[in-house]
């Protein structure tokens, strides 16, 4: 299997990309919290209940007294919501950097990774990637496959969507589920068919920088946008994945009702991400 490798690990922020105030703080968090609104509700197929409504406004207000300085008026480079919204802006920066580069590749299939992406075998999972798009040939589907669960399909609220995806060979090693609705897990590990990744860049390149959210999320408000074009069993989830996110498991392991994982952590603004296309 050829195979071209492209790794970003920079820190492309800077302040004439996005000013991070006080104000941008706030609007990541009413925007992420909005879009998640959104993305239950569709994946639910219904409005959300008041109760669930609620939870996401005490969400957002916990949110906010944990990352605004509410006795400052100006936000510092050391607070938790100024890191927080660089990291997230470095994330996405980084993912579209890679999807961008790639779109434009001669490249049948597209692997994006996270730095915590892991496996305990490296070697075993290149010889089922490459079992795996032998088996899919010149089918149509998947266009996207989640390899990492970083959430289990219960705790995203997606089991109801879920069937059994049947490879075109029975040797192949991974347990694969092909959803109604186009859904994925966290981006620390997913595979894309490079003709559907131009698409959705597209897509992606339409929403702007600011207000900033997580990638995760911005994925899900792109595929939202594409779902109209896009065909039941498109997207695949494999479970149990080949492939762990370790930073932030099991912390991250809850359902989406309770307390958010901690996206201000303490370490860098950005972590080097890896892109394998061939």
């Amino acid at each position: 299997m050829s195979v071209r490798l492209s790794v970003n690990d920079v820190d492309a922020w800077n302040s004439e990309i996005l000013v991070i105030d006080k104000e941008a703080v706030a609007s990541a968090i009413d925007a992420e919290l909005a879009i998640e609104a959104r993305w239950r509700s569709f994946v639910a197929g219904r409005s959300l209940s008041r109760a669930e409504r609620s939870v996401l406004m005490l969400r957002r207000l916990v949110r906010r007294l944990r990352l605004l300085p509410h006795f400052r008026r100006s936000l510092g480079p050391n607070d938790r919501g100024f890191r927080m919204v660089r990291r997230l802006a470095n994330i996405e920066m980084s993912h579209l950097h890679l999807m961008r580069e790639a779109a434009i590749s001669e490249a049948a299939w597209v692997l994006i990774l996270e730095d915590d992406a892991w496996s305990s075998d490296a070697s075993a999972f290149a010889s089922e990637l490459q079992a795996f798009a032998e088996s899919c040939g010149e089918q149509q589907v998947p266009i996207m496959v989640s390899l990492s669960e970083s959430f289990t399909p219960v705790e995203l609220g997606i089991q109801h969507l879920l069937m059994p995806a049947t490879p075109a060979t029975t040797a192949h090693p991974w347990c694969l589920w092909a959803s109604s609705l186009p859904v994925t897990n966290t981006v620390c590990a997913t595979l894309y068919r490079a003709s559907f990744l131009r698409s959705l860049v597209e897509v992606l390149d339409s929403i702007p920088l600011s207000p900033v959210i997580p990638i995760d999320f911005k994925l899900n408000e792109a595929l939202m946008r594409l779902a109209p074009n896009l065909r039941p069993g498109d997207c695949w989830i494999a479970c149990p994945a080949p492939l762990t996110q370790r930073s932030g498991v099991p912390d991250v392991r809850r359902p989406w009702f309770q307390a958010p994982k901690k996206v201000e952590a303490e370490n860098g603004a950005t972590g080097p991400r890896g892109s394998a296309h061939g």
